[in-house]
């Protein structure tokens, strides 16, 4: 554990042995509380807050969805992780309804379980910072939003968003032109080309969050669904969470948003295309230098093989030269220089192979090049 404080985990499971289970994983690392219903577990909390609940789903009595939604009557702010082996869509978006963080499917791997903990924690951690900050900008977002005019924020958001590096920044810069434009808590995903992000007014989208924003991508320009209102675009899609209580100002939003997100899409397109161009901006240098080895080996092999020919007549000559002081037969000369002779026509041939591959290669160069 990296945090000074030791946290408090309550686990909530029907079954005796995964309590004793969870037990195990957590107590080196966390403060462990837990029950085995729902009810004992919301009076517990009413008295004791807790920094996060594991959360069985089927469970007699009161199960894991009720007690979430009851949960965050009484901790508004603690996170929950849901621990089933029912794991389809339909039983992930009742989880994310329900206001759960995570979904984990059983039997859970305890390292991973213990890694998405430290995760999550890190993570309230920064989104605390972060709410802090935002309540405290958000008088000063609203003053700009009042005095340019909701036109200007999407004005002025056409001129920003084109100086973004990278799909996070994009998003970021997505969330601050709703806040301008109306204090609108929202989450958004952007793909392309590139992997897709999905950010928050608080950073990082809680896992369950990102799997509604890509179930619902699909499902028309605007999905409403249990009060909440999807807008989606071809590579920018956002989840408002609270759409404004006056329908006058909630429709000027729906107006609004559809634009702002064509005016990311192309954003994404630009960085795709920036991306790409990078890409094949090395292949070229790649195929430049390729180039360049090909055409330095090419004439050294045709100098190796110049020098070997030279070499090969030269062995010959000599032997010629030589051979009449051995004392040889005729016939032995005959058969000497027979041989020799076979050897070096043999030789020649391949020099003339290695010359011919010496070609291809100069070839195969040139081809290159004109890619390049």
């Amino acid at each position: 554990m990296s945090s000074i404080e030791t946290k408090k985990i309550v686990v909530v499971d029907d079954e005796d042995i995964n309590l004793d289970l969870m037990q195990g994983i957590l107590e080196d690392d966390y403060q462990v509380e837990c029950f085995s219903n729902g009810e004992s577990c919301l009076k517990y909390c009413e008295e004791s807050p807790a920094d996060l609940v594991l959360l069985d789903v089927d469970m007699p009595g009161l199960d894991g969805l009720e007690t979430c939604q009851r949960l965050h009557d009484i901790l508004p702010q603690c996170p929950v992780m849901f621990v089933s082996a029912k794991t389809s869509n339909e039983e992930r978006l009742a989880g994310y309804e329900a206001g759960g963080y995570d979904y984990i499917a059983k039997p859970c791997n305890p390292q991973e379980l213990l890694a998405k903990i430290e995760l999550l924690i890190q993570q309230q951690t920064q989104h605390k910072l972060l709410d802090e900050r935002r309540k405290s900008l958000s008088k000063a977002f609203m003053e700009v939003a009042s005095g340019s005019g909701e036109l200007g924020v999407l004005l002025q958001f056409s001129v920003n968003v084109f100086s973004a590096q990278n799909y996070q920044e994009l998003a970021d810069l997505v969330l601050i032109a709703l806040q301008d434009i109306g204090s609108l808590n929202a989450a958004v995903r952007v793909s392309g080309q590139q992997k897709a992000i999905s950010r928050s007014n608080n950073g990082t989208c809680s896992p369950i969050e990102s799997d509604v924003l890509a179930m619902f991508k699909n499902k028309g320009r605007v999905y409403k669904f249990k009060g909440q209102i999807q807008v989606n675009e071809t590579h920018v899609s956002v989840l408002v969470k609270s759409m404004p209580e006056d329908e006058r100002i909630a429709g000027r939003m729906i107006d609004h948003i559809p634009l702002l997100l064509k005016i990311a899409s192309a954003c994404v397109e630009k960085l795709d295309i920036s991306s790409n161009l990078t890409s094949s901006m090395k292949a070229i240098e790649t195929v430049q230098h390729a180039c360049s080895e090909l055409t330095s080996t090419e004439a050294q092999l045709r100098t190796c093989v110049g020098r070997l020919s030279a070499d090969m007549e030269g062995v010959f000559t000599h032997l010629k030269d030589e051979v009449q002081y051995l004392a040889l037969s005729e016939e032995q000369e005959n058969n000497l220089f027979a041989l020799y002779s076979s050897g070096l026509e043999q030789a020649l041939n391949t020099t003339q192979e290695v010359i011919g591959i010496s070609k291809h290669f100069r070839e195969i160069t040139t081809d290159l090049k004109k890619l390049a």
